[in-house]
């Protein structure tokens, strides 16, 4: 129950906005799906809200295969997923993470930047958007700076964004045809945080097959697992590969025990999951 008061301001620039925003006490909301939750739990106090609604500039898309996919912080999860054809068609990894996120009111109003801001470990658009290189564009009175999305979490509910800036755009390369899966268990099936969530990205794999994969409550962050991505690349989908490709990925979490899972559980899940997806894309041979 919110039992403070605080000034709402809706600006039509994106000066505007970022000046409000050097206000102390100053937040940033666009769907506010997180925001109000923390706000109604008295978990934050905010002396001014700041509506980005009412901002064109955050609610433009572009896609080429030149120059990658590139949206702005205000669009709404199930916009992206259902009024972009090329979402799923060439990034279906994060088609996929985005239509699991909360129930579908959630995502009538909730955004990928915002999910990615609020920083949770248990975010599912952010192990997607890891896998195909993710770029943001943050903006602040200070002028403009892109952060590579690897770069951007430093912790549970913590991110590199200073006192006054916000994600202005998400950008993702296209680096050529791909395929993807994002798997997620949860304890029910909608509605809830994911026990761990798994994203598996192909990029090209009819050809050079680069294989990709990060996770969701399994660290302090989403992760993406390199040294596993390094270990598979160029080589053939054999038992003993594949098994191995599993056992890095499972090495390389270090999930805790919660409400909604034991480290146990997900720690062997980390492993199990990799598997599962590779054969669900048809990259397995039988018996593996």
């Amino acid at each position: 129950m919110i039992t403070f008061s605080y000034d709402y301001a809706k600006p039509k620039t994106l000066d505007e906005a970022l000046e409000l925003l050097q206000k102390d006490g100053a937040y940033p909301m666009l769907g506010g799906t997180d925001l109000i939750v923390k706000m109604r739990a008295n978990r934050i106090k905010p002396t001014v809200v700041v509506d980005l609604k009412g901002i064109d500039e955050l609610f433009k898309v572009d896609f080429s295969k030149e120059n990658g996919l590139t949206f702005g912080a205000g669009i709404k999860l199930n916009v992206l997923v259902e009024e972009f054809d090329f979402v799923k068609e060439y990034y279906p990894t994060l088609y996929q993470g985005a239509r699991v996120v909360g129930g579908y009111q959630t995502r009538n109003r909730g955004t990928v930047a915002g999910n990615i801001c609020n920083a949770s470990p248990a975010s599912d658009t952010a192990p997607a958007l890891l896998t195909y290189d993710a770029e943001l564009n943050l903006v602040s009175k200070e002028g403009e700076r892109t952060v590579k999305l690897t770069e951007f979490f430093v912790g549970p509910g913590k991110t590199v964004l200073k006192k006054g800036e916000i994600v202005k755009s998400i950008h993702l390369p296209f680096e050529g045809e791909s395929i993807g899966r994002y798997y997620k268990i949860s304890r029910i099936k909608a509605v809830d945080l994911s026990t761990i969530g798994m994203a598996l990205t192909v990029i090209d794999p009819e050809g050079k097959r680069d294989i990709r994969v990060a996770l969701a409550s399994v660290a302090p962050t989403p992760v993406r697992i390199f040294e596993a991505e390094e270990f598979i690349k160029g080589k053939e989908l054999t038992k003993e590969n594949v098994e191995e490709f599993a056992r890095i990925i499972h090495d390389s979490v270090s999930p805790i025990t919660d409400a909604r899972g034991t480290a146990e559980y997900r720690k062997r899940m980390a492993k199990i999951l990799p598997i599962k997806l590779l054969r669900e894309l048809n990259l397995l041979k039988e018996g593996i």
